[in-house]
């Protein structure tokens, strides 16, 4: 679930309780997290949980956006306030919607038929911007159908690239 800031760039008292959930959650299951909680200690979560916790909230940011906002995470982890801020200037940078990548995906088909070839994709995927490995790509083309030609629908990676992984559950 994509959590939308107010125009006053803001969270709703509905939202910073929905956050606090899963801030809760990624507290506890880090170390020492339910040992801080015994002892009536703020939770922290962890410098490196900080993307996953964004993503979770719906913030899927690319790696030089969190380059950028990584630096305000005090090495030892984030508080809930501190998250909560991190998150609501996280929320300031446009997210790229399904139709726009499906959009920027079909720029790349010479074919114009809105199917991309996997090997290029890779090569593409592996070469520019925020490179990803080999692997990374082929998770991202897993379970999606292939054409007679064995072309994948710019559509449909779209859609998996917006949803995310599997193993990042949306708040």
């Amino acid at each position: 679930m994509e959590i939308q800031i107010q125009p006053d760039g803001r969270l709703t008292k509905e939202q910073r309780a929905e956050i606090t959930k899963g801030f809760e959650f990624m507290g506890l299951m880090a170390e020492g997290g339910r040992a801080r909680k015994r002892k009536g200690l703020p939770l922290i979560v962890p410098k490196g949980e900080v993307p996953r916790l964004l993503r979770g909230c719906g913030r899927a940011l690319s790696n030089q956006e969190l380059r950028e906002l990584l630096p305000e995470v005090p090495d030892e982890g984030i508080q809930l306030e501190g998250f909560l801020r991190l998150y609501e200037k996280a929320a300031e940078l446009p997210l790229l919607n399904e139709y726009q990548l499906c959009e920027a995906l079909q720029a790349l088909d010479l074919t114009r038929r809105g199917t991309l070839d996997p090997k290029g994709l890779k090569d593409i995927m592996h070469s520019f911007g925020d490179r990803l490995t080999p692997s990374e790509v082929d998770q991202i083309l897993e379970g999606l159908p292939r054409d007679g030609l064995g072309r994948v629908s710019c559509r449909l990676i779209a859609r998996k690239l917006i949803k995310g992984p599997d193993d990042i559950p949306h708040l």
